[in-house]
């Protein structure tokens, strides 16, 4: 049996840069002149950034379900955590690290895509409660493991209290990341009901 647990399993590089791609796109709307236009752009894009937005929080529920996952598997022998680009940063890393700048963003945007989708799209979409869920838990998660700085070993994981008091199948989650590795497709973390994070 390994002597280390990875930080990240693979779905890191699964994961999008949401908050750029949603600056360039309202970018090139703002420098449009009529509303026809913009709203011709905005649905141009619309769909595609609810397809990120959808697979970042796939990717955020899939963070939470690794760090229950390799907690739980490990509670009577923890194990180094291995890959952990965040720990023992040097202080001039710190001083640039805003670890809740992504999901800040994404917060705050929900409100604005359900509004433009109504202005400029052809109609309102609203973002699922279930979305909402997700990224209060992985905000918290982030904020008490203050970016992950200090996470040496799986004992050094704080779950939020929500996550920490779930019983999940420790197997199952694993043939989960096996499948989503497998496919490559974030989402199936979403569909996935025996795995439900509630708030």
């Amino acid at each position: 049996m390994a002597d280390t647990v990875k930080f990240d399993p693979g779905i890191g590089e699964m994961a999008f840069d949401l908050n750029n791609y949603v600056n360039d796109v309202y970018s090139k709307i703002l420098n449009l002149y009529s509303h026809k236009q913009k709203r011709a752009r905005f649905k141009l894009y619309e769909n595609k950034i609810y397809e990120y937005m959808q697979n970042n929080i796939a990717f955020y529920k899939g963070c939470l379900l690794w760090a229950y996952y390799i907690k739980n598997s490990n509670k009577t022998s923890p194990k180094d955590i291995e890959g952990n680009v965040f720990y023992n940063m040097t202080k001039e890393q710190l001083e640039e690290y805003d670890y809740t700048f992504q999901v800040n963003f994404l917060d705050n945007y929900f409100d604005s895509y359900e509004r433009d989708s109504a202005y400029y799209g052809s109609k309102k979409v609203l973002i699922p409660e279930a979305w909402k869920k997700i990224l209060a838990e992985y905000t918290e998660f982030l904020e008490i493991n203050k970016g992950f700085i200090k996470t040496k070993t799986t004992e050094d994981i704080l779950l939020p209290n929500n996550i920490k008091n779930l019983s999940f199948d420790l197997a199952h989650i694993k043939s989960l990341f096996d499948e989503v590795l497998a496919k490559k497709d974030l989402n199936l973390f979403l569909k996935d009901e025996k795995t439900l994070i509630h708030s």
